[in-house]
């Protein structure tokens, strides 16, 4: 029997096959260190905490948008109860300014948490039409939102 002679595209110039010259490039690959980002290292956190970031950011602008909608229909129909001379008219808001932190939890279930800081705001009015509103008290307030199951949430 005549020994097999490989196909001619499994041959390349100079004689070597193919795999040998796979098996080169990796060893070579190895060799320097290419192969050694893993999962834990900072050359594969970055992008992933990246999107994270970027997720989050997204996420927090929703929240807040929602927030802000639910202002404007707490102020067309804002909180009416007794008071002195004049009923005492208020409704809540959300300040403008808003902050966001993301922090690793080193669990694989939910790998971050996110944190949004911003201040609640307390409007009182001179009247129900609330035209003429002002800032009574600000809160600060932090929610904490996590990711799991590659969304955010309580």
């Amino acid at each position: 029997m005549k020994p097999r002679t490989p196909p001619r595209s499994a041959i390349a110039p100079f004689g070597r096959s193919r795999p040998s010259r796979l098996v080169a490039l990796v060893a070579f690959v190895l060799a320097i260190g290419v192969g050694d980002a893993g999962a834990d290292s900072p050359a594969a956190i970055a992008p992933a905490e990246t999107r994270m970031q970027e997720s989050f950011s997204h996420f927090a602008q929703d929240w807040i948008a929602k927030a802000r909608q639910f202002e404007a229909r707490e102020r067309q129909k804002p909180s009416i109860r007794p008071g002195g001379q004049t009923p005492l008219v208020t409704y809540r808001g959300v300040g403008e300014k808003y902050t966001i932190e993301l922090r690793p939890t080193g669990r694989l279930k939910s790998p971050y948490v996110g944190l949004l800081r911003y201040a609640e705001l307390l409007y009182r009015c001179v009247d129900a039409t609330t035209r003429d509103c002002r800032v009574a008290s600000s809160t600060p307030v932090t929610e904490i939102f996590r990711l799991q199951d590659g969304r955010w949430g309580y």
